[in-house]
């Protein structure tokens, strides 16, 4: 796959999603952000604030600046409340990790079951490195998704990720919230490894032992004040030819491009080459995605939520 002409395996992969899908394609405004006046119902929440013990060379927590933020169980109760009450659909829980990958989710298990509990919100949370006991409790606490990055490449879990055992980590990861029925939507970031494409298609590989049913893509994007502030990203068309070969590799399922992905005029041209791999779903939208989208002659929907949500 890797030789194909681009042209040739973009029309495979549009041509393997219109007749498994049609060619409907459903564009997302998460809630962290504003486009265009309006913003999406599906806030993100952060259950360590703006800290993060791990630190990965891509981020440094950085991405955790324009979520809501708690820091305790009866906290994140009370935003959810509040959240409802003014129309939110649902929430995504996530965090800064730890030294070894993991977030707090022992503290905040019950709460995230009293949410559930008490409004009628979809939560997914954004696991980080996570065992059976803690798989379990998501399933018995009635959370509806679990978000999760698959890294392939051993060299981006210790350069990048600071996790010199990442890849056992990822393994009982998955095995664990697969084995407790949850609902999983794997995140691949191509070009993790400072824009370079590296361990994706090992990735999809991984992935490829598991009932995978929703594939999400993003895209490295250099982040201020960062060690890769100065990198640059893979290219559109790198990206779009991974989203095109998970697309041969996992023909029912249903493929998103993510949010986090470069801004600008990168950002147009993957919109563009995605939906012609025939992508599902593209979350943060603009005008500009919705007259491409029509141009293509897709039928287009709108959601409020996360992409990953169905």
């Amino acid at each position: 796959m890797e030789e194909m002409d681009l042209d040739e395996l973009l029309r495979r992969a549009r041509e393997l999603s219109r007749k498994r899908f049609g060619k409907k394609i459903i564009l997302c405004l998460p809630g962290m952000f504003l486009v265009d006046g309006k913003r999406g119902r599906y806030p993100a929440i952060s259950i360590t604030g703006g800290s993060c013990g791990l630190g990965c060379d891509h981020c440094k927590g950085k991405i955790l600046e324009p979520m809501l933020r708690v820091s305790s169980p009866r906290e994140l109760v009370e935003l959810c409340l509040k959240l409802e009450g003014e129309g939110a659909l649902g929430c995504l829980v996530t965090g800064g990790s730890d030294s070894s990958g993991r977030l707090p989710w022992d503290k905040f298990i019950g709460a995230i079951g009293e949410v559930k509990a008490k409004t009628n919100l979809m939560v997914s949370v954004h696991s980080g490195m996570v065992g059976e006991s803690t798989a379990r409790a998501f399933k018995d606490v009635g959370v509806d998704q679990v978000l999760v990055e698959a890294i392939g490449s051993r060299e981006t879990f210790r350069e990048v990720m600071h996790l010199e055992e990442g890849e056992r980590l990822l393994l009982e990861t998955l095995d664990s919230l697969y084995g407790a029925d949850l609902k999983v939507a794997p995140h691949i970031v191509a070009g993790i490894h400072g824009g370079r494409i590296l361990g994706e298609r090992r990735a999809m590989e991984i992935l490829s032992q598991y009932p995978v049913d929703l594939l999400v893509w993003v895209a490295f994007m250099p982040l201020r004040e960062t060690p890769m502030a100065r990198c640059q990203p893979a290219s559109p068309k790198e990206v779009a030819r991974l989203i095109a070969e998970s697309r041969l590799l996992f023909p029912e399922a249903t493929i998103a491009l993510g949010c986090a992905r470069p801004r600008g005029r990168l950002r147009l041209e993957l919109e563009r080459l995605a939906m012609e791999a025939g992508v599902q779903r593209v979350g943060l939208y603009s005008e500009d995605s919705v007259r491409l989208a029509r141009d293509l002659g897709l039928e287009v929907e709108f959601r409020e939520t996360c992409c990953s949500m169905s």
